[in-house]
């Protein structure tokens, strides 16, 4: 009876993940036909894949034994108690995601990038709130998409951040895709933004048309006008300096 759950829920996992049977064959170390055996209900996964699976698709180990979510975490208390174990700031704003009955928390939006851009989290504040809320800091576990906003804010993101002007700091697991950004910007992959009036660092590469601060880059950074001083990993591209 479990096997067939179990087959239901990791063919659904998979196919609401966006995912190929052959990246999860890739990340069981296993072959392609072994998970579609697991799906079809002709096997089932040794029991030593299951804690793997279960924190892959962010859902409890019961839940992929039977579908079921569990009960206590679905109550108010349970989701404050999951909430509290990650070390919360009484000063930022979190938007969190809550899915197949569990969160989807930090250190799993850290550790790796959703495969989803459906997964993306849209940020759309009114004016009155970004009037009254300025110097806000908000904080996304996962990716981030965000409308221009007129107000200082600071954004913090698991994974990629996509936005119009941003008058605050931005900082991204993953990458950063920004028209303005007013402040510094700090990202594990790449950056690309038109002007950036702070500082940027990026893991990986930097392409901007204008950068006010400082510039560092893992790889390359190609930009038209750099302020500040710029270190490349590379090389580095730009007409003024």
């Amino acid at each position: 009876m479990h096997e067939i759950k179990v087959s239901e829920m990791i063919r659904k996992l998979r196919t609401d993940k966006g995912i190929s049977q052959e990246t999860l064959a890739d990340l069981c170390d296993v072959s392609m036909q072994a998970v579609s055996k697991w799906e079809n209900g002709q096997s089932c996964p040794d029991i030593s894949f299951l804690p793997l699976l279960a924190e892959y698709f962010g859902v409890s180990i019961d839940y992929l034994l039977t579908g079921r979510n569990n009960a206590v975490e679905n109550t108010a208390d349970g989701l404050i108690s999951k909430l509290t174990e990650q070390d919360l700031k009484d000063d930022v704003l979190y938007i969190i995601q809550y899915r197949n009955g569990k969160i989807l928390d930090k250190k799993q939006w850290n550790k790796e990038r959703a495969e989803n851009t459906a997964d993306a989290i849209r940020i759309q504040f009114d004016n009155e709130f970004v009037q009254l809320s300025s110097g806000l800091s908000i904080e996304v576990w996962g990716d981030a998409n965000m409308e221009s906003l007129d107000g200082n804010i600071n954004l913090s993101a698991g994974a990629n951040v996509n936005c119009g002007t941003v008058q605050g700091n931005i900082k991204a697991g993953a990458s950063v895709n920004c028209s303005i950004v007013e402040g510094n910007v700090s990202a594990g992959n790449s950056v690309n933004c038109d002007t950036i009036e702070g500082n940027v660092s990026a893991g990986a590469s930097v392409s901007c048309s204008a950068i006010e601060g400082d510039a560092s880059a893992g790889t390359y950074i190609s930009c038209d006008t750099i302020e500040g001083n710029a270190k490349a990993g590379t090389h580095i591209e730009y007409k003024q300096n």
